[in-house]
């Protein structure tokens, strides 16, 4: 355990850290973060006993830190700074054994067989045993920074400081190196100190964070800091937005630059109709929320496409199906949302208009030869039928996720509504039919004006989305019965 009260400490007459109190468990991975200048690199300093404090106490393991002879020191505690710097000319191995130097006895300090196998064990660990015979400074600064990690674990410490420990990382080695250390906390209860300048690699490796300011501790504890926006924009200065992980429960944190809002025709596309597909092309990325079968979830998107198949298709893989399809017709796959129907795409319904002052496209394509009622006790799964209802809702407003949802929910009130009126049965059941067993449904927006939360049925957006799409859906409905009447 740290335990930290009351703490001043800086260089000479600078003050940097200023009455400081902070506990920091055993076993926890704690992340230090703040911008430049916050204290954080004098904070470990401090701690560690390179500078005196000039007021209050640090006690480790419930012993003041000055009672810790520089050997008991280094038994305990291990440091990986920023700096790469090794003034002599040693090979990786030799460098690395300088971390047991404090767990060597006797005057001439004998390397044991002991010390062969930690260093020969946290040099495979690193993944620097295939450079221990190369010369320390013919490494490349991510190389040397995992072998400068080597040593430190080599020293057996029970705390490890990072000073920015993955500053010279590539993507694979960042990962790679906090796995590690993970895996090293959990085996060995490694109590880890750790300074982060990135918030999303914090959030993903610490269990606890401490946010400093101008060398004082703003707030202390749990992750779930990292999603109090106000407080990081204020100590960043800068807009900062947080949202979920998509795989892991953590917070991640994304910048919002301040930009130019650019004067162009908002909801502006190219429309290209073939008898394969309709694709609906926009001018500016828009962001979604869909359950496509290519693009699913929210995300900013450009390419909006309904592909075409035979009543007989076979669904075995349809995102590998829609994915060459785009590729066929010369479309980026990762900025479009891919949807598939067996409805003649010349039934598609287009309506454009504006309810007091929102623009809001429709785009539909429909048939009801799969109905169901979602209600119904018993139901059969009929598989892929001529009868999908695909439905696109183009918003020119901002809106934020819940109210994409919302959007969503109101597009369904809408089917349903529909449905409703026209008559529309589930084939099994005779009842009516809330929907088809393939339905889906894309909202998008442009994000621009003001966030709107809501966009639900009492709201101006919800309503022109209700009229869009029951008007939309009737007629392309209309279009499909008309069709099917002549076969």
């Amino acid at each position: 355990m740290i335990e930290i009260k009351n703490l001043f400490g800086g260089y000479q007459k600078t003050l940097i850290i200023k009455d400081l109190t902070l506990t920091i468990e055993k076993g926890n991975f704690y992340a230090l973060i703040g911008p430049n200048g916050s204290g954080k690199t004098t904070l470990i300093k401090l701690i560690t006993g390179v500078l005196p404090n000039q007021g209050g106490t640090i006690t480790l393991f419930d012993k003041p830190l000055h009672s810790y002879s520089t050997i008991d020191r280094a038994k305990n505690m291990a440091v990986l700074s920023q700096e790469a710097k090794v003034e002599f000319d040693f090979r990786v191995e030799e460098i690395v054994m300088l971390g047991r130097y404090p767990h060597q006895k006797g005057f001439l300090k004998h390397i044991s067989y002991q010390d062969r196998r930690v260093v020969d064990n946290v040099m495979k660990q690193t993944d620097v045993f295939r450079f221990r015979k190369k010369p320390f400074k013919w490494l490349s600064g991510g190389e040397k920074q995992r072998v400068l990690l080597a040593k430190a674990l080599a020293q057996e410490p029970k705390i490890l400081f990072l000073d920015e420990p993955t500053n010279h990382l590539d993507i694979k080695h960042t990962v790679m190196m906090l796995q590690q250390l993970k895996e090293y906390q959990k085996m060995y209860q490694l109590t880890i100190v750790a300074i982060l300048h990135d918030l999303n690699t914090a959030a993903l490796f610490a269990d606890k964070i401490g946010l400093l300011q101008k060398g004082k501790l703003v707030e202390s504890g749990e992750l779930s800091l990292l999603q109090n926006e106000n407080q990081l924009s204020n100590v960043y200065e800068v807009a900062l937005k947080t949202y979920e992980h998509p795989i892991i429960p953590k917070p991640q944190i994304t910048v919002i630059p301040n930009q130019v809002d650019e004067d162009h025709a908002r909801l502006e596309y190219d429309l290209n109709q073939t008898d394969h597909y309709i694709h609906l092309q926009f001018s500016h990325p828009l962001r979604t929320i869909s359950n496509g079968v290519l693009g699913e979830g929210i995300q900013w998107s450009t390419n909006f496409c309904n592909f075409h198949v035979q009543n007989n298709y076979n669904c075995s893989n349809p995102r590998i199906d829609i994915i060459s399809w785009l590729k066929q017709a010369n479309i980026c796959e990762h900025s479009t949302i891919g949807m598939m129907t067996a409805v003649n795409l010349k039934d598609v319904s287009i309506v454009e208009k504006e309810y007091e002052g929102i623009k809001i496209l429709t785009v539909i394509t429909a048939g009801v030869g799969n109905a169901v009622d979602i209600t119904a006790k018993k139901s059969v799964d009929t598989g892929i039928q001529i009868g999908t209802v695909n439905i696109m809702v183009f918003i020119d407003a901002h809106l934020t996720d819940g109210a994409l949802v919302n959007a969503v929910q109101s597009v369904t009130e809408a089917k349903t509504k529909a449905f409703v009126d026209l008559h529309i049965k589930d084939p099994v059941t005779q009842t009516i039919a809330t929907g088809t067993s393939t339905d889906c449904t894309l909202v998008a927006s442009t994000q621009k004006g003001e966030p709107t939360p809501y966009t639900g049925s009492g709201t101006v957006i919800g309503k022109g989305i209700g009229l869009s799409v029951y008007q939309a859906l009737v007629d392309a409905i209309g279009k499909y019965e008309s069709r099917r009447a002549l076969l």
